[in-house]
């Protein structure tokens, strides 16, 4: 630096510093990613299958915040989320909204990805990780001459006698109904969006409207059973498959016509981390993770590689298999959104009527 003035020499010293300590500080900023998931049995088996291994790989700490829901703001105090467990309807919204950056599958996993993908969980905003169901639960005490096969059993209160658990929301009864009446799950939206799609609907669930108990949480199904208050209800599938504790009924699963949803990682937009987030979203969604995540949960990975992958003895059980899954129904989170406020009411008022 001979020959500098004393100024010149001051802004090359600046300089210097800037080019070495700005690094270092975004290296140290770097070695950790807030991720925003759900809680319970979820989180912690996604911690197992995919936070710590993610962190031994890639030596990048994840700071986990439990949602609990899909509308909370995408910020935890100063913390920006960096990723988000999510479900469709909101991502969908906030896609549109410029919340969520948009992303590339093949080039965040490789050029053949996008036929990896069962249809439906892959999304301009979003990469699918799990596929879980809903179908019904009943006592595996009753109905041994002649178990319910079809949702059609279901609202047959002559020939399987006995109370009902119900969601307590519109969503997910009404397309079980219309199911239940013949309606091929590719046709149920398009006749709740027909006049009187939605009295069709309506008039199947009357038939089990006397003997109807409702639930919201999805444990309470299995207390249903397990205290002996309905015969059958719609549950969610993976409660059965797993381990139960403290069961007191045996329970069985009638599978047909199940009805589907999946959950999705999203980027926030302009959080300054994409790079690592897309790490994050790669490794999250890569089949080995998807397997052990399954394993763990009794979800269908939304990879057909992750499903291969299973192992033997739980690949024919998972919801996603062919057995289960040919006839099943994907909520439509786009239908909900637009013709869900108006229905609401009208389902409240059948409920409690």
């Amino acid at each position: 630096m001979l020959g500098l003035s004393f100024h010149q020499l001051i802004l090359a010293i600046v300089v210097l510093l800037v080019s070495v300590v700005f690094p270092v500080r975004g290296m140290l900023h770097a070695q950790e990613i807030t991720v925003a998931t759900w809680g319970g049995v979820y989180g912690e088996a996604m911690q197992e299958a995919v936070f710590k291994p993610f962190s031994r790989a890639t030596g990048i700490g994840i700071r986990i915040h439990h949602h609990g829901s899909n509308y909370l703001p995408l910020t935890d105090g100063n913390a920006r989320w960096n990723v988000v467990d999510i479900e469709r309807a909101p991502l969908t919204e906030g896609c549109a909204e410029g919340i969520f950056e948009k992303l590339d599958p093949e080039l965040l996993l490789g050029k053949t990805a996008s036929t990896d993908f069962l249809k439906g969980t892959l999304h301009p905003c979003g990469i699918g990780s799990m596929v879980w169901t809903q179908a019904v639960a009943y006592d595996a005490t009753l109905f041994k001459d002649r178990p319910p096969d079809t949702l059609a059993d279901f609202f047959n209160l002559n020939d399987f006698p006995g109370k009902r658990g119900l969601f307590a929301e519109a969503e997910g009864n009404l397309e079980m109904a219309l199911m239940a009446d013949g309606i091929p799950p590719e046709d149920v939206y398009d006749i709740l969006r027909k006049p009187g799609g939605v009295a069709q609907a309506l008039a199947v669930l009357d038939r089990v409207r006397s003997e109807a108990v409702f639930w919201r949480g999805g444990d309470e199904p299995e207390q249903l059973l397990n205290d002996g208050r309905v015969v059958m209800t719609s549950a969610y599938t993976a409660r059965f498959l797993r381990p139960r504790q403290g069961a007191r009924r045996p329970v069985k699963l009638m599978q047909s016509n199940q009805l589907w949803r999946a959950t999705y990682w999203a980027i926030p937009s302009g959080q300054g981390r994409t790079v690592d987030a897309q790490r994050f979203v790669s490794f999250a969604t890569d089949p080995e993770r998807l397997v052990q995540l399954s394993a763990r949960l009794w979800f269908g990975p939304a990879r057909k590689s992750g499903f291969d992958a299973m192992p033997a003895n739980m690949r024919d059980d998972l919801p996603t298999a062919r057995r289960h899954f040919h006839d099943s129904l994907h909520i439509d989170s786009g239908f909900w959104a637009e013709f869900g406020p108006k229905i609401a009411p009208r389902f409240r008022t059948w409920r409690d009527g």
